[in-house]
């Protein structure tokens, strides 16, 4: 094996571009997968069968896989800096209802309440799809653990910027993760089988969005209007 530094960085390049190209095709599968799923949901005789709600809960863990795989290979464009962040300014509202349109059917087949609140004229300067992919994250999270109630508050800030809160009536956040936080050096939990990749990208997108000298943040916290786990991004 030679021991040449540039024979060893292509190598690794190489190898980057297969698990970048891989993770690509996996995406598009599970895609397919996801548009079957949602049809066979739509033409479903009987919301209440048993067989309903597991093909619900199947296109669910599609759905959060191919999420996963989105923010892969976002990070992997951030970090080799040809990301297109393209932050404009987008009706919140619509930000709102297009997040919850992507979570709903889950939602439905398990009775939760899926509300959101967010004021019709407000607007931020945000990447659409950046922040749309954090927000269904957190939704798809907090319908995980909820007993049977789901909120979305998205609302100015006193301060400037946008906050939105993604809050729920489960056992809230445990301590370990609220210690942790959405800090990049979090570990992983083998009894959850959380990895902590939904809290790093939403932690790495908030950082994107800046103004001036101040940036986006987020962070966990348990209790808010529902009592369970609350899940806070901060724009600027």
């Amino acid at each position: 094996m030679s021991d040449s530094p540039f024979l060893n960085a292509e190598a690794g390049m190489s190898m980057a571009n297969f698990l970048v190209s891989s993770v690509h095709d996996m995406k598009n599968s599970l895609a397919v997968m996801a548009n079957f799923l949602e049809s066979a949901l739509a033409q479903a005789p009987d919301q209440s069968a048993p067989l309903y709600r597991q093909t619900s809960q199947a296109l669910y863990e599609t759905q959060r896989i191919n999420d996963h795989l989105i923010q892969l290979l976002a990070l992997y464009k951030i970090e080799q800096d040809f990301y297109p962040f393209d932050p404009q300014e987008q009706n919140l509202a619509d930000l709102a209802t297009d997040a919850l349109s992507r979570v709903a059917n889950l939602a439905d087949s398990n009775g939760i309440a899926l509300e959101y609140e967010c004021p019709d004229d407000l607007h931020g300067w945000v990447d659409y799809e950046l922040i749309l992919g954090v927000l269904v994250q957190a939704l798809h999270n907090a319908l995980h653990y909820t007993r049977d109630s789901v909120h979305c508050l998205i609302a100015a800030d006193p301060r400037g910027g946008i906050t939105i809160r993604v809050e729920d009536n489960g056992p809230g956040f445990p301590d370990f993760l609220l210690q942790q936080g959405t800090s990049r050096d979090r570990g992983v939990s083998f009894e959850t089988g959380s990895t902590g990749l939904g809290l790093y990208f939403a932690g790495v997108v908030a950082g994107l969005h800046r103004n001036g000298e101040r940036g986006g943040g987020t962070h966990l916290e348990n209790g808010g209007r529902l009592g369970g786990g609350c899940f806070c991004l901060e724009l600027p």
